[in-house]
Order: C-alpha cells, then structure tokens, then sequence
C-alpha cells in the first residue's frame, strides 16, 4: 500500500493550475457528458496500468460532481487494500479524454507508449545500441544496496544474454533525504559522463562495489580516487563535482522519476513497463522476452 499511496501523492504534487489553463482556453463548448459508468471503468483501467497497481488492491470512483471548471468533472478515487483506505481528487474532462491532477493523461492512449515518449534518451548515459528493439530505463541511487545488486544483474546477466537487442539507460534518482552521499556521488557519476562517457558504467559499477567504504565523510577523495581507478582525469572530475556543473541532469532526470510515479529504487522500465525493486532473474528474463515479441 506504501508504494500505492506514494505514487498517488506523486500525482498531487503540483498545483490545478493545468485545469484552470485548459478550461480557459477551450474554444468549443464542452460535449454531453460520457457515460459515466464506462468513464469510471476507464480510468481504474488506466489508473492500475499507468502505476502497476494490482488487482489485489481496490479501486473505486464516486459519482461524478460538476466542478468550478465548466468542462471538467470532479471525482474522488479510492483505493483500498482491505486494510487502509486513501482517496484523491480528480477532474474529468466531461468528453471522458482526459483524467486532471497536475498533469493530463489521456485515457484512450496506451499508457505503456505514454511512459516510453514521456522519457528522455537523448544525451544519456547507457550502453546498447539506440535502434534495440528493447529499452530498459533505471532509475536508481547509488547509495542503494538493491540497486546495486540489481546493476551488477544487468552487468553481468542482462546485457550479456540479450547483446544488441536491449539498450541501458541509466537515470539518477538519489534518495538524499535517507542517503547522506548519494547526490555527491550522484553529481560525480554524472560527472563522469560528461568528462567522458566511455567512463560511466566502470564508474557506476565500482562506486556500487565501493558502498560499504563510502560515507558522507569520505565520499569526494573516494570518489575522486574512484574516478583516477576507471581512467577519469582527477583534475577535471574534481572541478565538476566541486561546481556541481551536472547537477541539472539529476534534477532533470528525478522530476521526470516523479512524474513517472517512481517513489523507490530501483525502479526500471522495460519498453515502458514498469519494474519496481529487483525481481528474481526469470522473472525479468520474462518481462524481456515479452517486450522482445511486441516490438516484431
């Protein structure tokens, strides 16, 4: 339930003021409104796909209320494991297209194509030919002992098994509230990238196989010495961790996490699917394979 309701306060995040632009601008008058029972089974179709909830987990729309937008609807979903209830507030567009909280999704689009366009791939670090059929996406911190299982998996079992079918791309999404390096060491992984990116995944991987000597103490001279071990001029490393010059890309590559709804790490997605923590190896052998058969 705790990764359910943070995706849900990802949505509630931001302010209406979406709403109040949409509805503004609207040159034609809002169509009769849908039937609202088919609208309400839309969006729990939508809303369960869109942030993996599963069918275990209830989900349910009150009635549908006119709301101070003229065009939009206000609901109220629930969602409720059997031991906790949590609800938030949305708007309909009265057309049923669009579900509003900050952001707009548009119910009669593929949510797995929603999430593959509303990622970033251009001048990131990852490995894998850009033409794969497959893109696994993975939004981690290298602070994270599951994140770095789950990086020496794709090093040593995933890239290897599926060669130039798959493409990585790494994203940083340091949790500095609860990891007191990660963002330093996020800032010089990035630094690495930018310096040279044939340097990034022997950077990335040795700082994952370094967390039990890194601590908030130690973390620049460590991670310099990292950098001088993986080939990375120390001078030019040690001036952008120290202006912090790639900070943007972390902010940049953590609100697009947010709005993906990515509340943990790891967090990966496989043509858009989404992979939350570290599966067992078959498991995501499997998710994969069948991401392998969609894209023939």
């Amino acid at each position: 339930m705790t990764r359910v309701r943070k995706n849900l306060e990802m949505l509630a995040a931001t302010l209406l003021l979406v709403v109040a632009s949409l509805s503004a601008q609207s040159k034609k008058p809002a169509t009769p409104a849908a039937d609202q029972a088919a609208t309400s089974e839309k969006i729990i179709r939508y809303i369960r796909e869109r942030f993996n909830i599963p069918d275990t987990i209830k989900l349910t729309v009150s009635p549908f209320q006119n709301s101070i937008y003229s065009d939009f609807f206000q609901i109220t979903l629930t969602v409720d494991d059997g031991k906790e209830q949590r609800s938030q507030k949305f708007f309909v567009s009265k057309d049923g297209r669009y579900l509003v909280e900050g952001n707009i999704f548009t119910l009669g689009a593929d949510p797995k194509r929603e999430v593959v366009g509303s990622i970033s791939l251009e001048n990131q670090a990852g490995q894998g030919p850009t033409n794969a059929p497959v893109t696994i996406v993975e939004y981690s911190d290298l602070q994270c002992p599951t994140c770095a299982r789950f990086h020496d998996f794709l090093e040593k079992e995933v890239v290897p098994k599926y060669g130039e079918k798959v493409r990585v791309v790494f994203k940083e999404f340091p949790l500095a509230n609860i990891h007191d390096w990660s963002l330093p060491a996020a800032i010089a992984n990035q630094c690495a990238y930018v310096i040279d990116p044939a340097t990034f995944v022997p950077f990335r991987s040795l700082v994952f196989r370094s967390q039990n000597t890194l601590n908030a103490t130690n973390a620049r001279d460590s991670l310099l010495n990292l950098g001088e071990q993986t080939g990375i001029d120390r001078v030019k490393l040690a001036t952008c961790i120290d202006s912090k010059s790639s900070l943007p890309r972390i902010e940049d590559s953590a609100r697009e996490g947010q709005a993906l709804g990515v509340a943990q790490t790891p967090t990966t997605f496989v043509n858009g699917k989404v992979v939350v923590g570290s599966p067992e190896p078959t498991e995501f052998f499997k998710i994969v394979d069948e991401a392998l058969r969609a894209s023939k």
